[in-house]
């Protein structure tokens, strides 16, 4: 399968906070350019943006081949929480296309 032909549908959800322009693209180019880079396949991911007084929390859940992917981090700006979530994920999606390699 080409990189053209991957599709990642990010939808996003915004709790306390304004669902701006910016955010949302940044969210969308950092997260998506991820997920285009390891994934084999579709993927659809959820991704939860929250504000909570003094923490900027970034989770996003997906399903990929039957497994289960899951990300959180929280740090004290919104955009710090997305890098340091693409860090997490980026690890995890390399662990799993590893595995996938390894056994087959």
């Amino acid at each position: 399968m080409t990189e053209s032909q991957k599709i990642v549908n990010l939808n996003m959800t915004f709790k306390n906070i304004d669902a701006t322009e910016p955010i949302r693209q940044y969210a969308d180019s950092k997260i998506g350019n991820c997920l285009r880079k390891f994934a084999h396949a579709d993927i659809d991911a959820h991704l939860v943006l929250t504000v909570e007084k003094n923490r900027q929390l970034a989770e996003i859940s997906m399903r990929l081949n039957g497994t289960d992917l899951q990300g959180k981090e929280e740090s004290d700006d919104l955009y710090k929480s997305i890098d340091a979530l693409v860090d997490s994920l980026t690890m995890q999606l390399r662990k799993h296309k590893e595995r996938l390699i390894k056994h087959h």
